[in-house]
C-alpha cells in the first residue's frame, strides 16, 4: 500500500507525525470479520486506508443491535477509548475486505513520552469530535460497490450487469474477472478511481465470486421469473445476508411483459431487502434498478383523504410532464389505492379513468346495511378492488410498494409490503364505522390513517433515496357543510337535527385521520419535500368534484416544481 492518508496527522508537527507513521502496523481484515467488540479493552486505534467499517452498538434494554455509522477511508476509529482508557463503546466490523493501520497503546504511550505535545493534540481532536457528534448526519447507507450474481439459468448476466453499470450515476468501474496480478493495492486504486464499481460474479463458491462478495456494499441476485435456483445457488440464496450488506432479488422478466411473473416459490424464503422486476433492454427498468440500488431512487408516499385523493392524480400528471419517474411508492387509505395503481405500471391517465369509474360512477360506499359492524356492507368495495387488482401480490408489482393499516388488536400500525394486494388495500381503506374491518391472523385491521396518514418515515427507513410526501388531509376541518338534497334537508328537519352539522359518513371519514394529524407533522420531517395542495373547501366525500380536485393537485405540483421546492427530491444522485 502507498503511504497512508491519515487525517489526524495533517496538522501535527512533522517530527511527531513521522514518529506516528513509523509506529503504525499494517492490518488486513477480511469482509465480515470483527475488528473489536463493544466492551473490549481498548488496546489500539486504527486508521482505515481502504474498505469500509461498520460501527454498531447493543441496546442495553432490548439487546438489539443498532447500526450507528458506516465509515469509509480515510478515517480513524478507536481513539476515544484509547485516550479515555475505558472499554470499547461500540463494535467495529469490516463490511468489506479492508486495509487498516494500527497504532497500539504501547506505541502511543511511547510516542507521548517522546513528543508530549501529541497528547494535547489528540485531546483537542477528541473534544472536536464530541462537539460535532450532535451534528452528525444520518447513517449513510448509499452503496458504492455492487456484486451482480446470477442465481438461476436463463439470464444474460453480462448484458444486465453492463446495463446496470451504465445506468448508475457518476464514474462507474466494471469488472467481470480477476485482473492478472491484482492485489489489495490494485483494487483499492481501482475503487478509489471511480464513484461506483460493479463486479459481475460467476458461480457461488468460486474464488472470484467470494472476492466480489467480500468487496461489496450491495448484492443483486439475478433470478429469471419462474425459474428455480441453480443447485450451487440454493444454499447461498437461503443464507441470511449481513445486516450491513443489502441483498436485492432482481426478477428478470420477458422483454415484452405487461405484468411481472412471480419468482420461483423457493425465493419466497430468501431474506432480501427488495424484490425488483426488470425487463432486459428497457432503459426505464434499468434506470429504476440503478437508482434503487444506489440510494438515489425517487420515492413518493401518498396520504389518505377520501375524495381529496384525486389531487394525487394531478400531482402524478405534473411529475410525468416534468420527466420525473417514480421508483418506489407507498401510501395510506386512498393514497394506498393510488400508490398501488402506480406500482402496477399504469399511467396517470389510466389511473384517473379507473378511479373515476370506481368511486364516482359506481359509488362503492352506498351499500348500506344494519350498522352492526359498519354502515355499509363493504361488498361493493371488495368487488371493485378484486376487479381492478385481481390476484396480484405486492411482491409482484413493477414498483416497490407498501401500504399501512391500523391493527386494533396490537394498537400499532401494520406495514403491508408482501402478500395479497387486495387484502392489504382493503385493510388500509377500512374506515371504522363506515366499512367493516379486515380480520387477519395478525389482528383486526382498519384504516391506516388512524395511526399514520402520511407514512414517509416508513419509506425513508428503507434508505433508497429521497422521499416526496403528498399530504391531502393536513388542513381538514369542518369549515363548510356539503350541500344537501331536499330529502336530506327534510329528514334533518323532521329529526330536529341541525342543518349545519356534518353527516355521519363525513364524521367517520374525518375521525379516521384526525388522530394521526400530529403524527403526520412528525413524519413529514423524514421527507425531502412535501406537497400540500390547497384543498380547503373540498369535502372528503366530494367524489363528483374529481376534475377540480385533480386540477388543484396538478397546478400546485407544477408551481412547486417551478419554484424549486422539489429539487432535493428530483435532483439526480
Amino acid at each position: 500500500m502507498d503511504e497512508p492518508d491519515i487525517p489526524f496527522l495533517r496538522y501535527l508537527d512533522e517530527d511527531a507525525a513521522q514518529a506516528i507513521r513509523d509506529r503504525l502496523a499494517s492490518v488486513a481484515v477480511a469482509g465480515g470479520q470483527v475488528l473489536f467488540h463493544e466492551g473490549d479493552e481498548a488496546d489500539a486505534l486504527y486508521t482505515l486506508a481502504s474498505g469500509a467499517i461498520g460501527i454498531s452498538r447493543r441496546d442495553p434494554r432490548t439487546g438489539a443491535i443498532r447500526r450507528v455509522a458506516r465509515l469509509r477511508p480515510p478515517i480513524t476509529v478507536g481513539e476515544m477509548a484509547l485516550l479515555s482508557e475505558g472499554p470499547r463503546s461500540a463494535t467495529a466490523t469490516a463490511l468489506r475486505d479492508s486495509h487498516l493501520y494500527r497504532l497500539s497503546r504501547r506505541a502511543f504511550e511511547d510516542l507521548v513520552e517522546r513528543h508530549p505535545s501529541t497528547m494535547l493534540y489528540f485531546t483537542r481532536l477528541l473534544a472536536d469530535r464530541l462537539r460535532r457528534a450532535d451534528e452528525a448526519p444520518a447513517l449513510d447507507n448509499a452503496p458504492r460497490t455492487f456484486t451482480v450474481l446470477p442465481v438461476t439459468a436463463g439470464i444474460d448476466a453480462g448484458a444486465l450487469a453492463h446495463g446496470f453499470a451504465g445506468a448508475l450515476p457518476g464514474q462507474v468501474g466494471y469488472l467481470d474477472a480477476w485482473p492478472e496480478e491484482a492485489d489489495e493495492t490494485w483494487f483499492h486504486r481501482f475503487e478509489s478511481g471511480h464513484d461506483r464499481v460493479v463486479y459481475r460474479a460467476d458461480e457461488p463458491g468460486s474464488a472470484w465470486t467470494r472476492l466480489c462478495l467480500r468487496r461489496s456494499d450491495h448484492v443483486l441476485l439475478l433470478a429469471a421469473a419462474g425459474q428455480p435456483p441453480k443447485p450451487a445457488c440454493a444454499d447461498f440464496a437461503a443464507r441470511t445476508p449481513s445486516d450491513w450488506v443489502r441483498h436485492d432479488l432482481v426478477v428478470v422478466q420477458a422483454p415484452d411483459a405487461v405484468l411481472p411473473r412471480p419468482a420461483h416459490r423457493v425465493f419466497s424464503g430468501v431474506p432480501v431487502s427488495l424484490r425488483i422486476h426488470v425487463r432486459p433492454g428497457r432503459a426505464d427498468d434499468l434506470g429504476r434498478l440503478a437508482r434503487l440500488a444506489s440510494g438515489c431512487a425517487r420515492a413518493v408516499v401518498f396520504g389518505g383523504g377520501g375524495a381529496r385523493g384525486f389531487a394525487h392524480l394531478g400531482v402524478i400528471r405534473a411529475l410525468e410532464e416534468a420527466g420525473l419517474p417514480i421508483d418506489a411508492v407507498g401510501g395510506t387509505s386512498m393514497g394506498a389505492i393510488v400508490a398501488a395503481s402506480l406500482a402496477m405500471g399504469w399511467s396517470g391517465a389510466r389511473i384517473l379513468d379507473q378511479t373515476v369509474a370506481a368511486f364516482v360512477s359506481r359509488n362503492p360506499l352506498n351499500d348500506y346495511t344494519l350498522p352492526i359492524l359498519a354502515l355499509t356492507r363493504g361488498a361493493k368495495v371488495d368487488e371493485g378492488l378484486a376487479r381492478t387488482f385481481a390476484d396480484t401480490r405486492i411482491e409482484d408489482l413493477w414498483l416497490p410498494f407498501f401500504c399501512l393499516s391500523s391493527n386494533l388488536t396490537t394498537g400499532t400500525a401494520m406495514v403491508h409490503e408482501a402478500g395479497d394486494l387486495v387484502t392489504a388495500l382493503r385493510a388500509s381503506i377500512a374506515i371504522p364505522g363506515l366499512l367493516p374491518p379486515v380480520c387477519t391472523p395478525e389482528g383486526i385491521l382498519v384504516d391506516g390513517g388512524m395511526m399514520n396518514n402520511l407514512p414517509v418515515d416508513v419509506m425513508a427507513s428503507r434508505q433508497r433515496g429521497p422521499v416526496l410526501g403528498v399530504d391531502v388531509a393536513s388542513d381538514l376541518a369542518f369549515q363548510s357543510v356539503p350541500a344537501r338534497s331536499w330529502r336530506g334537508r327534510m329528514l334533518r328537519q323532521w329529526l330536529r337535527a341541525p342543518q349545519e352539522t356534518p353527516g355521519i359518513a363525513q364524521l367517520l371519514l374525518r375521525a379516521a385521520t384526525v388522530s394521526s394529524d400530529a403524527q403526520t407533522a412528525l413524519t413529514s420531517r423524514h421527507a425531502a419535500a412535501v406537497l400540500r395542495p390547497p384543498l380547503a373547501g373540498i369535502d372528503l366525500r366530494a367524489w363528483s368534484s374529481h376534475a377540480t380536485t385533480a386540477a388543484i393537485g396538478h397546478r400546485h405540483a407544477v408551481d412547486q416544481i417551478a419554484a424549486g421546492t422539489l429539487a432535493p427530491w428530483a435532483e439526480e444522485g
